[in-house]
């Protein structure tokens, strides 16, 4: 029996004996952030990380001490996004994996996460440690962008998706004050256009809306955000286009596609809000 298998490997044609049984992409991502090997890695792979994963994956480069926690957020017949938490004692952090579908099935495509969050720690220390005068210097010099502002926001910025969840959660009330306010003041009733900047503009410097947006630890709100289309995003920071905040959307329909060089993640919070990160 084993000759005749070996017989019926060599006669078969090569690719179809090589063809990897077909995964989804939740079974994909968690064969390749398992901490061990997984040998048949190459033919779940496409784009540009293929040519990144060379003979390790993407779990054995991780500290083994660290949980990983695959989550699907969407998956359609051309697209998928899985996001993947890793957790130890210390901190949490998150990234996504987009997957592709071509004729021989799922295909990791991308991974992509926030960039340049190595930033807030070094900065959250140095403010936090200012003594009370430099304080009450800053907020002299910083009239709009308080310390106790800034830390907030900075923490929140590099903050994990859960925990952005979290405050979303436990300040729901007034985040929905915060809506109703720029729904009142019809700042963006409008279809995005030229006048756009002005209504933006408009709408942050509404005290109402300024003091909400600061006691939330928003930067400011914008439907100017990369990909955001009409829905109206919340940024809590970010370099460059790499940002994160909440994202308003109450018709599903409307809400931008997720893409590696867009929208990476749309965690939906409930009620039309959702977590959103850009890359």
């Amino acid at each position: 029996m084993k000759h005749f298998l070996l017989l019926l490997c060599l006669w078969l044609p090569a690719g179809l004996a090589l063809t990897p049984p077909t995964l989804e992409p939740l079974r994909i991502a968690e064969q390749f952030v398992a901490p061990g090997g997984w040998p048949a890695m190459k033919g779940y792979l496409c784009c540009e990380v293929a040519g990144q994963a060379k003979e390790r994956t993407l779990g054995q480069q991780i500290p083994p001490r660290q949980s990983r926690r695959c989550e699907l957020i969407r998956q359609d017949s051309l697209m998928a996004v899985v996001a993947v938490e890793l957790r130890d004692s210390a901190q949490r952090r998150d990234f996504y994996l987009h997957f592709r579908h071509d004729s021989t099935g799922w295909k990791l495509a991308a991974i992509r996460s926030l960039a340049m969050t190595h930033l807030g720690p070094p900065m959250v220390a140095l403010l936090t440690g200012l003594p009370s005068a430099e304080v009450a210097a800053y907020n002299r010099k910083h009239p709009d962008a308080s310390h106790a502002f800034t830390v907030g926001n900075l923490r929140l910025w590099t903050s994990a998706d859960a925990d952005i969840a979290a405050h979303y959660q436990r300040h729901r009330a007034e985040f929905q004050k915060l809506l109703r306010r720029l729904q009142a003041g019809r700042y963006f009733a409008t279809p995005p256009g030229p006048a756009e900047a002005t209504a933006e503009q408009a709408a942050n410097a509404d005290p109402a809306v300024h003091t909400l947006l600061r006691r939330l630890f928003l930067g400011r709100v914008t439907r100017r955000a990369p990909a955001c289309g009409n829905s109206l995003a919340f940024v809590i920071g970010g370099k460059t286009t790499s940002t994160v905040g909440l994202l308003y959307q109450p018709v599903a329909a409307q809400l931008p596609a997720m893409q590696p060089d867009g929208v990476i993640v749309l965690r939906p919070l409930g009620e039309g809000w959702y977590l959103y990160k850009t890359a």
